[in-house]
């Protein structure tokens, strides 16, 4: 049984187990950041991703999208190695984070077009004022959990129902960072029925979280180098800017 040592050895060689990807799960429809489409991830977050993990790293990744709260439980128990979000208490518990964020930006408050509240939704000074209004979001949203665990909310599958239920008056307000409205609302999508405000109620930042137990959590000090060279070269935001310009075409 000669064979026996080689086939030990191989399974045992280190560059046969790093050979496994790192997988990533994304929330399947939440663009520009990321989204599914001909089954295939797209968005800033994969192209950041995509210039630091394969180009700069030379790690190979796997991405699946999935609904948001799903991808959270698929990376709590191990089904996949990481995410891109905010690092909240909970997620905490089992993930390591960059310490550099991928992504910085302010949440800032988004309502309909004359709205008869309007005074009072431009004088709110912190996210505890919000509680007086009918907030809409998407599921799986840490930040307005973390932040307003008793807070009124219209709660909807994708990222752009929650957009499509403010513009048709069923809630009172977004909160969400400028990113994500600015992508459906180019090319004036929205604009003549959101007023996008300028109240901001908190700054976020966004990590790549991984499973402690994950065998990739070592590839952090590296990512967070590669991050940072990124930010001061300004590339994240002209991959920012090619999606939400609109005399710019998208990818």
């Amino acid at each position: 049984m000669k064979f026996l040592p080689l086939v030990f050895f191989i399974l045992s060689c280190p560059f046969v187990a790093a050979a496994t990807p790192l997988k990533l799960a994304f929330p399947e429809s939440y663009a520009p950041m990321v989204w599914t489409e001909d089954g295939q991830m797209k968005g800033v977050v994969i192209d950041v991703l995509n210039t630091v993990l394969r180009n700069k790293l030379n790690i190979e990744t796997q991405y699946d999208g999935y609904p948001w709260s799903r991808a959270q439980v698929n990376v709590k128990k191990g089904i996949a190695d990481a995410f891109v979000t905010i690092p909240i208490p909970e997620r905490l518990k089992y993930t390591a984070c960059s310490k550099e964020p991928v992504f910085s930006g302010d949440i800032v408050i988004y309502t309909y077009v004359d709205h008869p509240q309007r005074d009072q939704i431009l004088a709110i000074k912190s996210a505890q004022d919000l509680m007086k209004f009918v907030l809409v979001d998407y599921r799986g949203n840490g930040w307005l959990k973390s932040k307003l665990p008793d807070a009124k909310v219209v709660w909807t599958d994708t990222l752009e129902q929650t957009y499509k239920l403010l513009a048709n008056k069923r809630a009172d307000i977004i909160v969400r960072d400028t990113v994500n409205f600015d992508y459906f609302a180019r090319d004036n999508h929205y604009t003549n029925r959101i007023e996008k405000t300028s109240v901001v109620v908190d700054t976020i930042n966004i990590h790549l979280c991984i499973n402690k137990k994950s065998k990739y959590t070592n590839i952090l000090p590296d990512f967070d180098r590669a991050i940072k060279d990124l930010h001061s070269q300004g590339t994240i935001n002209a991959i920012i800017d090619s999606y939400t310009k609109p005399s710019v075409p998208l990818n």
